[in-house]
Formats: C-alpha cells, structure tokens, sequence
C-alpha cells in the first residue's frame, strides 16, 4: 500500500510498526519517534506516522467556525516561529493554519477535533489521572498546572494528560458545543479556541488561550468558568424580585461594599430596585471567623442595614433625650 502525499516529491510506502524497532525515525508531520505503523520513503528518509500521513490537508475545526484551518509543511511566518494555540509549544513541524493567526500542531488539532466530535473511543489509550490517588511527591510544575479549557487548577478533578504536553480536565471533555446564555440572548455561544483573543464580558479578565463560548458575530466572549455561575440567586438580602445576572447600562453601588459599577458591567442586577451586586462580593462568605481574636465570628450584612441600626440609634437617643427634658 502507497500514498502520495503532498507534502513529498515520491509515493510514500505503508511500513509495519515492527519495522522501526532496529533505527530510530522521526515523523515529519509531528516530529516525535516512530513507533507504529507509518508511511515512508526510503530512500529519502522521509516519514509520517499514518495518523499524520492520513491527516485532511484543510480542516473544518468545530471549535473554529470562521474559517478553515490548512495543513502547512512548515512555519508561516516570515519572522519568529509559531505557537500552537492548543498546547503552547513552538510549532517546528507540520502545522495547522488560519489566516486569523491561528496554529496547531497537526496532533493538537486532531486531538481537539476529536473533543468537539465527542469521540470518547479515541480516548481510551490517553492517561487519565485521577489526583486524589496520586501517591509519591507531585512535581511543582503540576501543582500549577491548570486545565486548557477552563483554567481551574489541574489537581482539582480527575484529567487527561496526552503526549503532546497539555492537560485537560475529564469534565471539561463533555462540555456542550453549544449554550444560550442570559447575558448574551441575541445570539447562541459556541464552544471556540479563542482565535480573536476577546476578553470575557463577565469576569473583564484579559484573553488567554484555551476555550470560551463566544458569539463571532457580536465578538462577545466568556470564559468557562464564568459561563457556568449561577444566572439567578436567592439573596437573602432582598427577597422582593430575582436577582438575575445581567449586563447594567448605568452606574451603580454594590450593595455589599460600595463600590461603584461601570456602564456595562455583569453584575447581579433588580432592574426595579436598582438593587445590584458585584459577582465576586456575592461568593463572599456569609460568616467569617475574626482574625483579630474577637469573641464571636462575623456575618456579613449589607451596609442598609447598618444605616438602619444607626437611625434607630439615633431615634431612640434623642427619643430619651426629649423624655428627660419633659421630665
């Protein structure tokens, strides 16, 4: 069996895994050892693993929908070398291109693909790690590892770790491809690579690689971790109407410390009280233990209520003031 690949002048002859185990022979495609089966041509020393062999010269990348992405035998770039934006290795090899500036190594985006497909049988030989069976010293470069898709740490839940040097959270695996989302009811956010950097609209944090839902269409971004907070939460604080997740067009305080909103923020919103918070004061904890050896731990509370306590201190003092003087 032969094949003529583009990116080589002779037909490349199918060779058995058996037959490299006398000399060492790299992939052209992905630059790792050989060792299984692979195309070849002898004579010029040439060699693709049959994965890389057999790899569409353009792909149409579901995690990518603008456009597709084209095999190149080497780097594109007249300056510098590329980056795959899976992995975040240099791009030496065969290398999966879009004009949005966007690479992969050809492994990267066959890995990737098979995620967006949900093919979980091309799973079954990667590692999958589960860290709370982990025995012996954890190396410190995997105490700070994160997961590619939603950037928690690796070491919260049980993760895939492939050959191509990236970790990725089991979970993070069956993501759905597609969600509506309050914040964003024009249009539904796909699962992408993050090709246009957007920063997310929830959390204003800069653009990172890795995944977030996005709508191409309006370049609005969010992150995973952020597309999965709660849209909707019972504040005790004010039980009148739901508090909803949504974008604010005008400046507000939080009611919990003040602070005033920007035009635009996402922030927990009652469009009829006006009554808004941000995200991050919302996940504070109710009760802390006092840190100053105080007797008693604390409850938070918004500053409403203080305000309250302190009229009624006041009524009530110069209500006893005005009864000593009519005595």
């Amino acid at each position: 069996m032969s094949l003529q690949h583009f990116s080589h002048q002779h037909p490349l002859v199918f060779i058995e895994s058996q037959c490299h185990e006398i000399e060492k022979v790299y992939c052209f495609g992905c630059g790792e050892l050989v060792s299984g089966s692979s195309f070849g041509c002898v004579q010029c020393g040439f060699y693709l693993h049959k994965q890389c062999a057999e790899a569409p010269a353009e792909m149409d990348h579901p995690f990518h929908r603008n456009h597709n992405l084209n095999l190149l035998t080497r780097n594109p770039y007249e300056i510098g070398t590329g980056t795959c934006d899976f992995c975040r290795k240099p791009c030496e090899n065969f290398v999966y291109h879009c004009s949005c500036n966007l690479d992969f190594h050809i492994k990267c985006a066959l890995f990737s693909h098979s995620i967006a497909e949900k093919r979980n049988a091309e799973f079954q030989d990667i590692p999958r790690i589960d860290p709370s069976i982990i025995t012996g010293n954890v190396t410190e470069e995997l105490k700070k590892a994160e997961c590619f898709a939603c950037w928690k740490p690796l070491l919260d839940s049980i993760y895939f770790s492939p050959n191509c040097g990236f970790y990725l959270h089991a979970k993070c695996v069956d993501l759905p491809a597609e969600i509506n989302h309050l914040v964003h009811q024009e249009h539904p956010l796909f699962l992408q690579f993050n090709s246009q950097r957007l920063s997310c609209k929830i959390c204003k944090k800069p653009q990172r690689p890795g995944f977030v839902y996005c709508c191409s269409l309006c370049k609005f971004a969010l992150h995973i971790q952020c597309a999965t907070i709660p849209t909707k939460i019972n504040q005790p604080f004010h039980r009148e109407h739901p508090v909803l997740l949504q974008a604010v067009d005008e400046c507000l305080p939080c009611q919990i410390c003040q602070e005033t909103t920007n035009l635009n923020d996402v922030v927990y919103f009652c469009s009829i009280c006006k009554f808004v918070l941000h995200i991050r004061c919302v996940s504070s904890p109710p009760i802390i233990e006092d840190k100053l050896d105080h007797e008693h731990p604390f409850t938070l509370f918004p500053r409403q209520f203080f305000t309250f306590l302190l009229l009624l201190y006041l009524f009530l003092y110069y209500c006893s003031k005005l009864i000593i003087k009519l005595d």
